[in-house]
């Protein structure tokens, strides 16, 4: 078996992205080859393992540079990461392979997102938390069972004040949900929110991997959803309402009528996402059928990183 860091992704990567259950949408290459277009000061590299020809596994990651110093992880933004393998051998050499970049003295750290679950010891682990919906039984159970009254009488309620929900397939649509979302993140005082081309690129090349919803009401745009697509599952990534959209209870015609379409074309696990801890996220995630589920965020520091963190360790000690 040979294994290297490779500055593009391999071919075949789709392939083995979608016969593998490790690898989600962020392996792919419409996320991976997205984000490196819309962040060029994220540098896409991939870990590769192959054994003559084939490609045994990869293991997908972008440096962010710090000045003289620089950070990797697979992946950023707290999506998920990790190797991606047709077998054991190859995944423990694709995580060697990639804990040696902490041994240059640039690199302050590396880290991993390990959502599929691989009980892989790699450096020093933190629990991380989303909320899935179980969509095998149906929409019509999941809304009979799961689905809070109250999250019923909203979505209804809705539909009653003039909202519809329908799925976009024009690029304009996009830069409509994008208005929505940068809107929505300043009025939270988040951080800058990422790139409109990041959407846009993604939107091009994703196909049915990729897939917008929008509300509206009376023409006005008060709601969206960015969702990816993967296999059996869904990520619910982004979404979003304005002001007007809250008032209406946009959110939960839109997320009834996403599980809705996900649940006939057959897929089987909607991914609502992180909610960092915040309990009224949570309690809005099981009310729309969520239950927990938990991963880990791997992170092996390099000899600077270590002395880095031991020194903010310290002051947030005094």
């Amino acid at each position: 078996m040979h294994v290297e860091i490779s500055e593009k992704l391999p071919g075949g990567v789709e392939e083995l992205a979608h016969a593998s259950s490790r690898a989600t949408f962020y392996h792919g290459r419409t996320w991976l080859e997205s984000v490196a277009a819309a962040h060029p000061r994220m540098v896409l590299r991939c870990v590769v393992a192959r054994r003559g020809s084939d490609l045994l596994g990869y293991l997908p990651f972008f440096i962010l540079r710090y000045g003289p110093f620089q950070r990797a992880w697979s992946l950023p933004f707290g999506t998920y990461g990790g190797p991606v393998a047709v077998e054991g051998e190859a995944e423990a050499a694709l995580l060697v392979c990639y804990a040696r970049l902490t041994r240059d003295l640039r690199t302050l750290e590396a880290g991993w997102v390990d959502f599929a679950g691989t009980g892989l010891a790699w450096g020093t682990g933190a629990p991380a938390q989303t909320h899935l919906v179980d969509l095998s039984a149906g929409f019509d159970a999941l809304w009979k069972d799961r689905f809070a009254r109250k999250r019923r009488q909203y979505a209804r309620g809705a539909e009653r004040s003039g909202v519809t929900v329908t799925r976009s397939l024009d690029s304009c649509d996009v830069r409509a949900y994008y208005r929505v979302y940068a809107a929505r993140l300043a009025r939270l005082g988040a951080r800058s929110p990422h790139p409109e081309r990041l959407f846009t690129e993604l939107f091009a090349r994703g196909g049915e991997g990729v897939r917008v919803y929008l509300a509206r009401r009376q023409g006005e745009v008060v709601g969206g959803h960015f969702n990816f697509y993967h296999r059996d599952s869904v990520i619910a990534w982004y979404n979003v309402t304005t002001p007007a959209g809250d008032d209406l209870r946009a959110g939960s015609l839109l997320y009834a009528t996403c599980m809705r379409d996900a649940c006939a074309d057959g897929f089987r696990t909607y991914n609502l996402g992180g909610s960092l801890g915040k309990a009224s996220l949570i309690r809005y995630k099981e009310s729309l059928g969520g239950e927990p589920y938990n991963y880990t965020t791997h992170r092996r520091f390099g000899r600077l990183g270590r002395l880095a963190w031991g020194v903010a360790r310290a002051r947030r000690g005094r």
